[in-house]
């Protein structure tokens, strides 16, 4: 027995080393533990403070909350996942992929809720211990929001990268086809293919459908895909209240807060029911339409006045396309 404390020894010693380290360099680190919620937050973008602006509002007065950024950096996301494995909190909530991934290298029995992630099955989450909340609305949920803003047009584009959204959207034409709508679907392998596929996809459709697909969407084509549909006089409708200010038509749009506070509604289930297992993922709660009055002008379409009032963005001013204010919500 002598021999083990001189075994762990060192190990706590290059432990403690690491987060005078971090103290140093990002102010100081709590180890939380148990009765006590970890917040790993992947970077300081808007899109992940909201949500944990709306986690944090959500949780129990009398919870305490320790927050750590990695700041991008997955190394040091690991490093704090290995701290908070030797000291085990209540509940870990991972904002943003690099902090998703931290979690599931280095967490194996804490639960984890984790959002703001993109196409998260391509990455191996969730996992046993795991479980979140898609940043992506459903096939279901966005075909129908789309009839409900333009109830007489049935050919839909879609640009799509096989890798990323190809699941996606061979859920998504099973269910046009059973609602009447002919989906027309162009796959595209990088950005080059985008200028080609457009040109081919424009004349056979009413609306092209915009995912958040990292291989379609970007600052560099989104531009292009503005400008083309809009000399077509072709509706864009998408996921970003960003590209719907930019002159999209209309957008489904999930409110990152409005997903810290999902976040938060889970943890108290967890807090009640500990032996809930994980291992799923959640659809978002209340995702928002947005519209830009001004493009559904442009284009010659007459929204319906229920539509409108039921939305909980409104964009209009001179000209089709709005000024630009912000793109945090493009990609997360």
């Amino acid at each position: 027995m002598s021999s083990t404390p001189s075994r762990r020894q060192p190990t706590f010693i290059v432990r403690l080393w690491w987060l005078f380290a971090v103290a140093w360099l990002t102010g100081p680190i709590t180890i939380v533990g148990a009765g006590e919620i970890a917040i790993l937050k992947s970077s300081d973008l808007s899109y992940y403070e909201q949500a944990v602006l709306g986690f944090r509002a959500g949780l129990p007065s009398t919870m305490q909350v320790h927050e750590y950024n990695i700041g991008g950096q997955l190394a040091q996301g690991r490093e704090i996942g290995r701290a908070l494995r030797a000291s085990p909190p209540t509940l870990v909530f991972a904002v943003g992929l690099k902090a998703a991934m931290a979690a599931k290298l280095e967490i194996f029995d804490t639960p984890v809720i984790f959002c703001m992630v993109l196409n998260p099955e391509s990455h191996g989450l969730p996992t046993s211990n795991m479980t979140g909340i898609a940043v992506r609305t459903s096939p279901a949920a966005q075909l129908s929001a789309m009839r409900s803003v333009l109830p007489d047009q049935r050919r839909i584009g879609v640009l799509y990268d096989e890798a990323q959204s190809g699941d996606f959207v061979r859920n998504a034409l099973r269910l046009a086809k059973q609602d009447g709508f002919e989906l027309v679907p162009m796959a595209v392998r990088s950005q080059e293919n985008l200028a080609p596929a457009i040109r081919i996809l424009l004349p056979k459709i009413d609306v092209l459908w915009l995912l958040q697909d990292q291989t379609v969407i970007s600052e560099s084509s989104i531009p292009f895909l503005l400008e083309s549909t809009i000399d077509a006089k072709i509706a864009i409708f998408t996921f970003s209240s960003t590209l719907v200010q930019q002159g999209a038509l209309g957008a489904l749009v999930v409110d990152p807060w409005a997903v810290g506070q999902q976040a938060a509604r889970m943890v108290r289930t967890q807090l009640t029911n500990p032996a809930k297992p994980a291992g799923a993922l959640h659809d978002p709660e209340r995702p928002q339409l947005a519209l830009n009055l001004n493009t559904a002008e442009y284009l010659g379409l007459r929204l319906a006045p229920d539509v409108v009032r039921v939305a909980g963005h409104i964009f209009s001013g001179p000209g089709p396309v709005a000024q630009k204010t912000d793109s945090s919500d493009l990609i997360p």
